[in-house]
């Protein structure tokens, strides 16, 4: 199980590093899922989980409002990953508004005001979810250890999701914007989220169909004909999100060929051999059963009913 090979070779070095003697015994198959709980809601990359070699040693437990408390060597209380990772994404929303409508001071304080209070609610329902693996030591050989393993990713998954949404049209940040910017400046905001979506969306593209010429060995007009397809279908990307700034080659790709299998087709396949569109269904039928796997990644707006 890769998985666990990836525990057993952290977990080895863990010990020899400690100088272990004889009588230690090592536990390959352990994991530490209070320690591991930020690094996989904060830095998971592409469809992986992030597993930290620091099984068995002691980690500093989060207090209200995301505030590490020390354990025990007199150090200051730091900021926990979730009040930073918040606060930096509200900064950035921040500055981006700034830049597409010119904020007032007055509109800048009540849209910091709400940040926070957003950021408050995020932060205590992060460190309760946490608080619920503080210490638990799990056995991925057990099948006790492995249903807990399923519901520690579920509550990672709950918490990304929030994450997500954190300044969206439901929060107190959304509701405040509506009602503290005006028409102008509200039109500023769509233009420049639109055309920072377009602008990612034709990035994946073109990176997308250097592969597929690749793959295909395409005709500048075949080529155009794929192109002009995906860009007339531009889907909702997400703008406001850290996943979705996410540099993953393999996430932006099998993206590309989910949106190509819902487009009208017939004037590609006109346009292809027999061999390229074969291969090119392949790619398509690839996306389309990935779907379910790409909306998990965040990059998507989610859909309303």
């Amino acid at each position: 199980m890769l998985l666990c090979a990836a525990v057993r070779a952290d977990d080895d070095r863990v010990v020899e590093e400690a100088g272990a003697g004889p009588a230690a015994v090592q536990e390959p198959h352990f994991i530490e899922l209070g320690a591991n709980f930020d690094a996989n809601l904060f830095e998971q990359a592409g469809n992986g989980w992030v597993l930290r070699g620091d099984v068995g040693l002691r980690v500093p437990r989060q207090g209200r409002m995301g505030v590490v408390v020390p354990a025990g060597d007199g150090a200051p209380p730091a900021e926990s990953s979730a009040l930073r990772q918040a606060r930096a994404l509200g900064e950035k929303r921040l500055a981006r508004l700034d830049e597409a409508c010119r904020l007032s001071e007055s509109q800048r304080q009540a849209l910091r005001l709400a940040i926070e209070s957003d950021i408050r609610r995020f932060v205590d329902d992060v460190d309760a979810i946490r608080g619920r693996y503080d210490g638990l030591r799990i056995n991925m050989n057990d099948q006790a250890g492995q249903k807990q393993w399923h519901q520690f990713q579920q509550d990672v998954q709950r918490c990304r999701n929030q994450l997500r949404g954190l300044f969206d049209e439901q929060s107190l940040f959304g509701r405040v914007l509506a009602g503290t910017l005006d028409e102008q400046q509200l039109a500023g905001v769509v233009k420049e989220s639109r055309a920072r979506r377009s602008f990612r969306w034709q990035a994946m593209v073109a990176g997308t169909l250097v592969k597929m010429d690749d793959a295909l060995g395409l005709s500048q007009r075949q080529h155009e004909s794929i192109e002009r397809a995906l860009l007339a279908r531009e889907p909702a990307l997400r703008t406001e999100d850290p996943a979705a700034e996410r540099d993953d080659a393999h996430l932006q790709m099998n993206l590309v060929y989910m949106v190509l299998s819902e487009t009208d087709t017939g004037p590609i396949k006109k346009e292809l051999s027999d061999r390229q569109w074969r291969a090119l269904a392949m790619f398509m039928n690839q996306g389309k059963a990935m779907r379910s796997w790409i909306e998990q990644q965040g990059v998507l707006e989610s859909r309303r009913p």
